[in-house]
């Protein structure tokens, strides 16, 4: 089964045409790129919130909630960056820096999800010169990062109903119990994946190069509206860093 990010609400975003989203999105993760200093990518996450609160209508708890998957490689990056990197407080620093990146990007991504409808989705990536099964592929793609989250929490839970207990022993010991969860991970997304692929041959995908929709999207003028301000504020980003020497730390050399 498939699961998805979507959420309906009555908000601007969600009535924004998904090829501006989908540039948004990217031109959101440019600009993330251009910044290693924490006092850039720090302030750049809340207000990543603050912009899927106030024109998505997501609340700042289930923005929040979503990102929960990314804590151990965020939690990683923080304790990696002081080990290898000297002083260590400088090293803690960039560790910041690249963990609030990290989430930064999630939250980009899971907006556009929680916003979008797949259809639309796929529709703005072929409106946008792409191939529909390249845009079907995305898709689908990021359509399995809550279906796998969800059937991860079912199997924990599913197992910790049978007495299974993940937080007893040390690193070593909850690693090798984890295989009870990653087992039955690998055998359910084997088996969504083989359902998936039943459910497009059936649909003859791939039969006709030339495809139909039964609903289109059309730009209307708030869309071109919020395209230039995405452009606006990506040249305000590149003046920031390249401009102002802004928002960039020299690691090495």
């Amino acid at each position: 089964m498939m699961y998805s990010f979507y959420v309906e609400r009555d908000s601007f975003l969600h009535r924004l045409d998904p090829r501006v989203k989908i540039i948004g999105t990217v031109v959101g993760i440019a600009v993330i790129m251009l910044f290693n200093d924490p006092t850039f990518l720090v302030p750049l996450f809340f207000v990543t919130l603050l912009y899927g609160r106030l024109l998505g209508k997501v609340e700042i708890k289930e923005q929040l909630r979503l990102l929960k998957p990314l804590l151990p490689i965020v939690i990683i990056t923080i304790i990696v960056w002081p080990l290898i990197y000297k002083p260590r407080l400088v090293g803690l620093l960039f560790g910041l820096s690249f963990a609030f990146r990290l989430l930064t990007f999630g939250l980009l991504t899971f907006i556009l999800l929680m916003t979008t409808q797949q259809r639309e989705l796929i529709l703005g990536f072929v409106r946008l010169g792409m191939p529909y099964e390249f845009g079907l592929t995305i898709s689908i793609a990021l359509r399995y990062i809550p279906t796998l989250y969800l059937l991860t929490r079912n199997i924990m839970d599913a197992q910790m109903a049978r007495g299974w207990e993940m937080e007893k022993g040390n690193f070593i010991v909850r690693t090798k119990r984890m295989t009870v969860v990653l087992i039955p991970l690998l055998v359910a997304s084997l088996k969504t994946a083989h359902e998936l692929s039943i459910a497009l041959e059936s649909r003859a995908l791939g039969a006709s190069k030339k495809r139909t929709f039964l609903y289109d999207i059309k730009m209307s003028g708030k869309d071109y509206a919020a395209t230039f301000v995405v452009v606006l504020l990506f040249a305000l980003a590149l003046y920031v860093r390249y401009g102002l020497g802004l928002g960039h730390v020299r690691i090495y050399g």
